[in-house]
């Protein structure tokens, strides 16, 4: 899986490049790469109005009721009682 936030105007741009720096100061391996390396990754999409990508190759979005079901399932299996 992977994860990539575009930037599509100055405010935007700005304000990834500041949550990009964050995210690589707690380990996150935050790239930001071009319009045209937004393209490769993913071909059908329309870069026109894109700034830059901040890409994150092992990362991704989760289902919030899945991913709560698991952590609920692991913590049952773990002894936690759950009312």
């Amino acid at each position: 899986d992977l994860f990539i936030e575009l930037a599509c105007d100055d405010h935007r741009l700005q304000y990834y490049r500041r949550v990009a720096s964050f995210n690589r100061l707690c380990g996150v391996n935050v790239t930001e790469i071009t319009a045209d390396q937004v393209k490769d990754k993913f071909p059908l999409i329309d870069t026109e109005d894109v700034l830059a990508g901040f890409y994150v190759e092992d990362d991704g979005r989760v289902n919030p009721y899945d991913a709560c079901m698991a952590l609920a399932k692991g913590s049952k299996l773990n002894g936690a009682k759950i009312f």
